[in-house]
């Protein structure tokens, strides 16, 4: 069960890895870790500074929390001094609110980072944009 739910949180939530020295190399143990911090975005806003990170995650530093209450969207900011790499993690859809802004799953072009050409789903977009 507690794999099943390891795998449920990943797939409801979002952690980006920024690694100063290699990004395009993929890490099992930097995946993991990304899993811990989704799973803890669940623990609430108000919780996010005073929370004891364990496993791949201890010694994580929390610098800035992510919150916008009209649209439920909250996470936060922070660096792991062991691998020297910062996380910015959304929680995921944990409310009726994210839920419908999840239903608004048109494309729309992600220009926060044009040079990569991207679309992302316009729910998710105006959330972020709320917060960063």
């Amino acid at each position: 069960i507690e794999l099943m739910i390891s795998l449920l949180l990943t797939l409801v939530s979002l952690s980006y890895y920024v690694n100063a020295e290699d990004l395009s190399a993929y890490s099992s143990a930097q995946a993991n870790t990304s899993l811990w911090l989704s799973a803890a975005a669940y623990c609430g806003s108000s919780s996010y500074k005073t929370h004891k990170f364990a496993g791949p995650t201890t010694g994580f530093v929390v610098t800035a929390i992510i919150e916008d209450l009209p649209s439920d969207t909250e996470g936060y900011i922070g660096y792991l001094p062991s691998d020297k790499s910062i996380y910015v993690t959304f929680r995921g859809s944990s409310s009726i609110r994210n839920w419908i802004t999840n239903l608004d799953a048109v494309k729309t072009t992600y220009t926060s980072y044009s040079e990569c050409g991207c679309q992302v789903h316009k729910g998710f977009y105006d959330a972020e944009q709320k917060v960063i």
